[in-house]
């Protein structure tokens, strides 16, 4: 559960993106904070499916389960898609410096999303749900109010359609600067980052 506080500083940046009143409380009952609150977990979610931030990645090793009958004469092994992820960029064995991702598709099975693949022994490269504000950096932080304005800035304003489509933009300029810094504290590789060659996969 993110903090009060840190909800509340990025509740009041998105409001003055918007350019309507800000909030004291997250709790509080105006139209400004219970669009906020409406918002909050789908404007996180989205933002952090958008760019592998750095403080969201996780390499996880995957638990395996019975291959859907529909499914075995084209993929040798299913894996259960880890607790809180947001986005799978690549599956592989884990056993590389720069392992390259192996094929693999995500299904719905047995009520529940699963992982194929013909790697065995599977871990997975992802992007997890990071609910706690205080573990997000500066750049995420200012990417989350801006996307969070986007999306209040409807039923904020209405028939305001000019003043959403800027606010859209003004979201989509964040990316490129987030991927521009945080490029540039990771660790050189030889060959391209999987989160690019799995981009769009998932």
């Amino acid at each position: 559960m993110a903090s009060t506080s840190g909800k509340l500083d990025i509740y009041n940046m998105a409001l003055g993106f918007v350019g309507t009143r800000t909030v004291a409380s997250p709790n509080e009952r105006t139209p400004e904070a219970v669009q906020c609150e409406l918002y909050w977990d789908a404007a996180r979610r989205s933002a952090l499916r958008d760019y592998p931030y750095s403080f969201s990645q996780r390499r996880v090793q995957l638990a395996q389960k019975v291959v859907p009958e529909v499914y075995a004469g084209q993929w040798r092994f299913c894996y259960g898609v880890p607790d809180g992820t947001l986005k799978i960029h690549a599956v592989h064995d884990g056993r590389e410096r720069t392992p390259l991702p192996g094929p693999w598709k995500t299904v719905n099975a047995d009520g529940g999303m699963a992982i194929l693949s013909n790697v065995h022994e599977a871990v997975a490269d992802v992007t997890m749900d990071v609910e706690e504000v205080s573990l997000w950096d500066e750049l995420f932080v200012m990417a989350m109010a801006r996307k969070l304005a986007s999306l209040i800035a409807v039923p904020l304003l209405k028939n305001n359609s000019a003043k959403v489509q800027e606010l859209v933009q003004l979201y989509q300029m964040a990316i490129p600067q987030a991927e521009g810094q945080d490029a540039s504290e990771r660790e050189s590789r030889p060959q391209p980052d999987s989160w690019l060659l799995a981009r769009g996969t998932w």
